[in-house]
């Protein structure tokens, strides 16, 4: 317990990222913001009667979030992004990537909107 503080604390300090920091107790979704060109992604998701919409802004939010808590045991997911156009950019780009504690579930990649439903067991490759 000691040597695991220890190591913890010494990779914050110097900021090494810590590999079995890596897993997440849920589901959780990341953003490729060099894949992305879209200035502004949302995101919703719904399973076992209950939603969350997330927003992420380049610049602005993290890259990665975890879904809250009462998605952790949510065994089939439903999932839309979208993007909207600016005036630069009538349709930008987006890459996203939805995970279930150490697996990416499923990439996203749209111009407009994209619509999953998922199970946690399924796999697809993420290249972020």
């Amino acid at each position: 317990m000691r040597a695991f503080f220890l190591a913890s604390l010494l990779a914050l300090l110097v900021d090494i990222p810590v590999a079995y920091a890596a897993a997440h107790e849920g589901w959780f979704v990341r953003i490729c913001p060099a894949k992305t060109d879209a200035n502004r992604v949302h995101l919703a998701f719904s399973g076992a009667r209950q939603g969350f919409g997330w927003s992420w802004i380049k610049g602005w939010t993290p890259d990665e979030i975890d879904l809250p808590r009462g998605f952790h045991t949510v065994a089939r997911l439903t999932l839309r992004g979208s993007t909207a156009s600016t005036p630069g950019n009538i349709q930008p780009h987006a890459y996203v990537c939805v995970g279930f504690r150490d697996h990416v579930v499923q990439r996203m990649e749209f111009d407009d909107h994209e619509d999953h439903e998922r199970n946690w067991n399924d796999t697809d490759d993420c290249a972020c």
